[in-house]
């Protein structure tokens, strides 16, 4: 694979999503795929109405937390690694991570080391993104940004620090990786930095 992937996270309200189309806009005249999970597909669609449901007990949240891998394989196979394999720089609003950072609270009474697990759940077949960008917010803020949408199962701020805290976790880990990003910013000044560290990472791939 010779193309780049770069993945956008972060809580919900972060303002991940409104940085993804102003990147979009900036990087119209190269070969970029700009993709997103869960995604539109049958299984992404599944997953959203499971977030609807009022049943949250274990089975339901080992169900979702495998619906989640399953459409992850599927982008995967079907659009991220052709995609890569033609050269493209490749742009995901959440990937691996968000799984583990969410599905990591969901499962924390299920399963013993559930940040472990999922990691390595994904590990033998997923491919890691050569930067991940991290939108960091304050829960409280980001829960107020979300008061203009219909509330979703996650947009709760006790929720949401839980959530927060294992993307911190996450990029110190892998400092190399993960660019965290202060998402507190105008949404323009927030896109331009990530847009900053992805041409950089572009230029230094192609001088390799």
């Amino acid at each position: 694979m010779v193309g780049i992937l770069v993945t956008l996270e972060g809580i919900d309200g972060s303002g991940k999503t409104t940085a993804a189309r102003i990147l979009e806009g900036r990087l119209r005249d190269r070969d970029v795929l700009f993709t997103a999970e869960p995604t539109p597909g049958e299984i992404g669609r599944l997953i959203r109405k499971e977030h609807l449901a009022q049943d949250r007990g274990p089975s339901r949240r080992m169900e979702e937390l495998f619906l989640f891998v399953a459409d992850h394989a599927q982008h995967l196979y079907q659009r991220i690694i052709p995609a890569l394999d033609r050269g493209a720089l490749v742009i995901s609003d959440r990937y691996t991570d968000s799984r583990v950072a969410y599905q990591g609270v969901t499962l924390q009474d299920i399963l013993p080391e559930p940040i472990q697990w999922i990691r390595e759940l994904h590990r033998p077949w997923s491919v890691d993104p050569h930067l991940t960008i991290l939108f960091r917010l304050d829960p409280a803020l980001a829960v107020e940004r979300c008061r203009t949408r219909p509330r979703e199962r996650f947009e709760h701020e006790a929720i949401l620090t839980q959530v927060a805290r294992i993307f911190d976790r996450l990029a110190q880990e892998e400092p190399r990786r993960f660019l965290v990003i202060d998402a507190e910013a105008e949404g323009e000044e927030v896109a331009e930095r990530a847009l900053s560290a992805i041409l950089e990472l572009a230029a230094s791939r192609i001088s390799l």
